[in-house]
């Protein structure tokens, strides 16, 4: 069993993941040799009593959402929203995170109940 921290904004706490080799990945516009990334972390909620550790991505907006939704949704969704072509334009968002962590708790309205899972993508991110 392996403990969790509390979801941070920190940088230091985040792992960037390059999906580099997944299908579709050369489709992405000004995309640096190792793009597309995610940026991710293992950690429970904050306010969670139980401290129960999900794996979570960083979207755009700053809100953080569990890859059990994340690989559910759409891909022109998932691509718009979490997805960043660069190490630099990762950087930039990073540097304009508040300090208040925010979780998208709920399912994501483009994410119907029955959505299969990109396996493909699931495995990019537990072989990170």
């Amino acid at each position: 069993m392996s403990l969790a921290n509390r979801l941070s904004n920190h940088f230091s706490a985040c792992r960037l993941v390059s999906l580099a080799k997944v299908k579709g990945a050369s489709e992405f516009p000004n995309r640096d040799s190792r793009g597309p990334y995610v940026i991710m972390q293992h950690g429970y909620e904050p306010g969670d009593a139980t401290m129960t550790g999900a794996d979570y991505i960083l979207g755009r907006s700053g809100a953080w959402l569990g890859t059990h939704w994340f690989i559910r949704m759409p891909v022109p969704e998932r691509r718009k929203e979490f997805l960043f072509s660069t190490v630099a334009e990762v950087m930039e968002m990073m540097e304009n995170l508040t300090s208040k962590v925010e979780v998208i708790r709920d399912k994501p309205d483009n994410v119907s109940g029955d959505a299969p899972a990109d396996e493909e993508m699931q495995k990019a991110l537990t072989e990170s």
